[in-house]
C-alpha cells in the first residue's frame, strides 16, 4: 500500500483511540430495542442513532448488546454527526426477510460519516435466500441489496463482525476515504449469486486483511475508482477468487490503480487473482500487484481477460481498458483445468509490463500437465515460471 495510504490509516486508529478515551455509551435496548428475534427493533435503531449522531456532546458508543437477535428491516445510519462513533456490535442482527418492491440497494447504510468504528462478535445475517432464488429466475423487481455499505465516508474501521448470506454484496464500499476492514468472517454459499465478500469502488486508501472469505461471487473485488487498496493475508473459498473489474462496461470510462494482493490463500475457487475488462470500454487499470499467494486446487489460477462476457455472446469492440504494470511474484499451486495461465489481452490495446518470477503452477489432477495462453501480452518473466508463458520475455 502506498505511504500516504498507510499513513491514513495510522490515523484511523489514533481517532478509534480517542474515541475509547472520551466516548460515552448508550446501549440501544435503552431505545426500545428487544432483541427477541421476533419484534421489529427498526424504529429503536433509528432512534438511538440519531440520538448520538446529532445529539451527542462529545464522541458516542452505541452498543449491541450481546446474547440478542434484533430484527431489522432496512436502516440508514446518516451523517455527518456531532462526534466520532462507536457501534459495538456483540449482538446478532438479522433483516427481515422480505423482497423489497422498491429501489434500495443496502439493508444497514452508512452514509456521509467521519470517523466511524463498528466491532464485535456478533453476527449480520442478511437471510438472502428468497432474493438469490428470485434473482436465478429473473424475477426480481430490483436488484439485491448489500448487507453493509459505506458511502461517501472517511477514518472508518470494520473489524471482528460475522457477515453471513447477503442478499447481494456481503460489505460495499462506495466514494469513501482510508477505510480498514480487518478480522472479519463472510460466509454465504458456493451458488449464491453477486455476493462478494468486500466490493470496493470509486474509494481511496482502503485495507482489507486478516480475514476468511467464502460467497457466492468474488470474495474481494475492486472496480471503477479503486485507488491505493491492499488485500492482505485473506483466505478465500469458495467464491470466484479476487478480482480487479469488470471495468468499462457499455463503452465507460473505468480506471483501477495502486492495488497490492499478498499473502493471500485460495481453496477451490473458480478463479484466483483475475483482471477482467469489457470490449469497448476505456480507461486503465495499472500499477497491480499479487505476491506471495497460495493457490489450492483452484480451476483458473491467474487471468487477465480483456474480453470479459459473462454472457452467452458479446459483440466485438476495438476500444478497450488498458492493463499495465501488473506483477506476479511467488504465485504457486495447483489448479484444476489444464489452463492455469490465461493472458487474453486486445488486439488493438495490447497489455504491456506484464511482470511474472517465481510463479509455479500444477495440475491438481494427477498425470495431468498444465499450460498458459497468452495474446497481446508484454512483458518479462524473471526464474522458475511454470508453466512457461512464452509471449513473456526471460530476463
Amino acid at each position: 500500500m502506498a505511504r500516504r495510504g498507510l499513513i491514513s490509516l495510522f490515523v484511523i486508529f489514533l481517532l478509534a483511540a480517542e474515541i475509547l478515551a472520551h466516548e460515552k455509551t448508550y446501549n440501544v435496548v435503552d431505545f426500545g430495542a428487544k432483541g427477541d428475534g421476533y419484534t421489529d427493533d427498526t424504529q429503536a435503531f433509528v432512534n438511538a442513532w440519531s440520538w448520538i449522531c446529532h445529539n451527542s456532546t462529545r464522541p458516542s458508543a452505541l452498543l449491541i448488546p450481546a446474547e440478542k437477535t434484533f430484527l431489522l428491516d432496512r436502516i440508514v445510519f446518516r451523517g455527518p454527526c456531532n462526534y466520532a462513533i462507536h457501534l459495538k456490535v456483540d449482538g446478532n442482527l438479522k433483516r427481515i426477510n422480505e423482497i423489497w418492491k422498491d429501489k434500495f440497494n443496502s439493508w444497514l447504510l452508512f452514509i456521509r460519516i467521519s470517523v466511524l468504528n463498528i466491532y464485535g462478535s456478533g453476527e449480520l445475517d442478511g437471510q438472502g435466500t428468497d432474493w438469490w432464488s428470485c434473482k436465478m429466475k429473473n424475477q426480481c423487481p430490483f436488484e439485491a441489496a448489500h448487507n453493509l455499505e459505506l458511502l461517501s465516508c472517511t477514518y472508518v474501521q470494520i473489524w471482528g463482525l460475522k457477515l453471513i448470506n447477503s442478499p447481494m454484496m456481503h460489505i460495499a464500499v462506495g466514494q469513501s476515504k482510508n477505510v480498514y476492514i480487518g478480522g472479519i468472517t463472510i460466509s454465504s454459499p458456493s451458488d449464491s449469486p453477486n455476493t462478494d465478500g468486500v466490493h470496493i469502488q470509486k474509494s481511496q486508501h482502503v485495507m482489507v486483511t486478516d480475514s476468511v472469505i467464502g460467497t457466492g461471487d468474488d470474495c474481494v473485488s475492486m472496480s471503477d475508482g479503486a485507488v491505493d487498496v491492499s488485500v492482505s493475508n485473506v483466505t478465500c473459498g469458495p467464491g470466484h477468487g479476487i478480482s480487479i473489474g469488470s471495468l468499462g462496461i457499455a463503452g465507460t470510462v473505468a480506471t483501477a490503480s495502486d492495488i497490492y494482493v499478498s499473502n493471500c490463500t485460495f481453496s477451490q475457487t473458480t478463479n484466483g487473482v483475475r483482471i477482467k475488462t469489457w470490449q469497448g470500454g476505456s480507461g486503465f487499470a495499472r500499477n497491480i500487484s499479487f505476491v506471495n499467494i497460495k493457490m489450492n486446487e483452484v480451476h483458473y489460477p491467474i487471468i487477465i481477460d480483456q474480453y470479459y462476457c459473462p454472457h452467452k455472446s458479446c459483440s466485438y469492440k476495438t476500444a478497450a481498458v488498458q492493463v499495465s504494470d501488473v506483477k506476479y511474484l511467488d504465485v504457486a499451486g495447483s489448479s484444476t483445468s489444464k489452463l492455469a495461465i490465461t493472458l487474453n489481452c486486445s488486439q488493438t490495446v495490447p497489455c504491456t509490463g506484464i511482470t511474472m518470477d517465481n510463479v509455479n503452477l500444477w495440475s491438481a489432477n494427477q498425470g495431468q500437465q498444465v499450460q498458459s495462453n497468452c495474446i497481446n501480452a508484454k512483458g518479462s518473466a524473471g526464474n522458475k515460471i511454470s508453466p512457461a508463458v512464452p509471449c513473456l520475455t526471460t530476463y
